[in-house]
């Protein structure tokens, strides 16, 4: 479809695309804070509920298609690529703001420790079923098959 177009153009859409995700997170940001203060949620909650959800929904639909076809790869590459790029979002903040402390001493809390030990098994897991023979059976389960 796209093919036949010059970098100009191509740039132009993807510039264009852009800022329609833009304006479209803004309005989501938003709405998610009207909807925290009507409900009586905390801020972080209804980030959860919608924005971690509405986020989301691309990772889940391509790993989920991944999984169901058969393309491991796939599946665990979207879903380390996806925290990857969380990771660097948050260094980038953290190096943007000004400030003496860390964005993990503004936030310091034991539900964010055992969030992140749950993060590091998932990726654990996922590597491991990756790398591990198929002929491997621990627990009646073999690594990365259902």
């Amino acid at each position: 479809m796209f093919n036949g177009l010059g970098l100009p153009v191509l740039l132009a859409i993807f510039a264009a695309c852009a800022g329609v995700i833009w304006v479209a997170g803004v309005k989501l940001a938003d709405t998610t804070d009207i909807l925290s203060s009507r409900l009586h949620l905390s801020k972080a909650l209804g980030g959860i509920i919608v924005l971690a959800i509405a986020t989301n929904l691309p990772e889940v639909a391509i790993t989920v298609s991944a999984a169901l076809a058969g393309n491991l790869g796939v599946a665990v590459g979207n879903i380390l690529g996806g925290i990857a790029i969380q990771t660097v979002v948050l260094v980038a903040m953290d190096i943007a703001m000004k400030e003496q402390v860390p964005l993990t001493y503004r936030a310091a809390s034991l539900t964010l420790v055992v969030e992140a030990v749950l993060v590091v098994v998932v990726l654990i897991v996922s590597i491991m079923a990756t790398q591990l023979p198929g002929t491997l059976i621990a627990a009646r389960l073999t690594p990365g098959r259902c």
